[in-house]
């Protein structure tokens, strides 16, 4: 079993397209705990949005990736809109590194993310990243099990944490 994320000798860096096969297989690996989209969708996010998406390997292997972007219409936020890990480096703060790491990247002031209520791990990673920044934290139902159509779909409540200062965030990041 992998060791804390501070001690697993990961990187962090940029996804390219090419990463798009290894992260691929990730996703299918780790359903049901992430929707799959199509190959395309994680294309297009690796072409256009590579400055917000990330890849954490160790040594030469995927093992985390995660989305995000920067709303158009809110250019001091950073979205997250999926991050996986693989099942061997879970509980190991490495979700929580991915996003930090994100943050700074986009430039962000707010963070934003979404959740299904199911989902605990991700809820606590988000709040504790909230205390860690001594940043506020806001939580509503962005979408809701009905406009889903009630096809089995959770409701997605947004988490919205900030403002970040540049400090508190590099402190954070310097642990």
């Amino acid at each position: 079993m992998p060791k804390a994320a501070a001690t697993i000798p990961f990187t962090i860096r940029n996804v390219t397209i090419d990463d798009m096969k290894d992260v691929y297989k990730l996703l299918t690996a780790n359903r049901p705990y992430v929707g799959l989209n199509s190959r395309y969708t994680y294309f297009l996010l690796a072409k256009d949005f590579s400055d917000t998406c990330v890849v954490a390997l160790d040594g030469n292997h995927i093992i985390a990736f995660s989305s995000g972007y920067i709303p158009p219409k809110r250019p001091d936020t950073f979205f997250n809109w999926e991050t996986v890990v693989h099942k061997d480096y879970r509980g190991n703060g490495l979700q929580k590194s991915l996003l930090l790491h994100q943050i700074k990247m986009a430039g962000a002031t707010y963070f934003e993310g979404t959740v299904n209520p199911s989902n605990e791990v991700s809820k606590n990673n988000f709040l504790t990243i909230a205390h860690r920044l001594n940043a506020e934290y806001h939580e509503r139902i962005l979408f809701s099990e009905e406009d889903f159509g009630n096809d089995g779909h959770e409701a997605e409540v947004l988490y919205r944490i900030g403002p970040i200062s540049s400090d508190a965030l590099q402190k954070v990041l310097d642990r």
